[in-house]
């Protein structure tokens, strides 16, 4: 599981933000479907090198009602067809960016709403208990769940509703912007979510006023095969503290060796950076970010429904 929920809070808490913690309470998480136990993994930055997460555990079991169970399966439909419908979907899916540290409200309306950890609270005496839920959407404090939603649902780019801050678009497919193989030109709307393959053999630059990742990304040359010029992010982290630096350096680094690895057995997954950034007014291949809510890195296989 890449999300719980602090038991103290309900805040729902994303796997990689166990690397910002200084300490991490091995028992204050729960499903964020169930109000079940789950245990953080893989956190220990000094000694493990794989992306943490929650685990059930060796006996633990999701309680009965619990969403969670189901969503592989829906995901891995999803990747063939659109599983939405007019009337909402079977997943939650974040639906609008608020760039504060607050946490997103839907977390204390989802119990108030007669949930338990923000799942229904199972009873013989509800009607519905046997229908599936439809969700439309909550708030998220970063890109990452949303970036995690757009992989994993390819057909239903074009309608699932997404809101964020300073970007033009109002869906999924109208917000992320893919940065291809050719030369970069300005962009009408600058300010944008793009996404990009992580340039493998390119380590990052790192200064104290910024740290400069290298995308597989700009103008290719047909004559030598290879790019005449390589696009680039510039995180601007000069008032970040060494943990965020840390974080996404290490978020960075992870991804790269989790692609790598995987690429031996499916070829078609890569390691890619999210960010919302603005493209450089002089030099269009740089484009600049200064928050760390609006970067992320993450290894996946990118399907491109085909356009009916």
């Amino acid at each position: 599981m890449d999300t719980a929920r602090d038991t103290r809070t309900l805040d729902l808490v994303e796997c990689e933000e166990l690397w910002t913690m200084e300490t991490v309470d091995r028992n204050g998480f729960i499903c964020r479907g169930c109000t079940t136990q789950v245990f953080p993994a893989s956190f220990d930055k000094e000694h493990n090198k794989k992306r943490p997460y929650f685990t059930l555990g060796p006996s633990n079991k999701h309680q009965a009602g619990c969403d969670i169970d189901g969503e592989d399966k829906i995901i891995k439909r999803a990747k063939k067809e659109r599983v939405g419908t007019p009337e909402g979907f079977p997943l939650p899916f974040p639906s609008k960016l608020i760039l504060t540290d607050k946490r997103p409200v839907e977390a204390k309306d989802l119990v108030t709403q007669g949930l338990s950890g923000s799942t229904r609270t199972s009873s013989t005496s509800d009607k519905n208990a046997a229908t599936p839920r439809k969700y439309h959407g909550h708030s998220v404090k970063n890109i990452r769940p949303a970036c995690r939603a757009f992989i994993q649902l390819p057909n239903d780019r074009d309608f699932l509703p997404l809101e964020i801050p300073g970007v033009a678009g109002n869906t999924y497919a109208k917000i992320f912007t893919y940065l291809r193989s050719k030369k970069p030109e300005p962009f009408k709307f600058p300010t944008r979510l793009y996404y990009a393959a992580i340039r493998w053999v390119a380590r990052p630059l790192i200064t104290e006023e910024y740290c400069e990742l290298t995308l597989n990304a700009g103008e290719w040359s047909q004559e030598t095969g290879g790019y005449k010029t390589l696009c680039k992010v510039r995180v601007n982290w000069a008032s970040w503290s060494k943990v965020r630096r840390n974080t996404l350096l290490r978020e960075f680094t992870t991804t790269r060796e989790e692609a790598i690895e995987q690429a031996k057995r499916n070829k078609q997954i890569k390691g890619w950076i999210f960010f919302v950034g603005t493209q450089d007014p002089a030099d269009p291949s740089i484009f600049h970010i200064d928050n760390y809510q609006l970067i992320c890195c993450l290894s996946a296989e990118l399907i491109w429904p085909s356009k009916k």
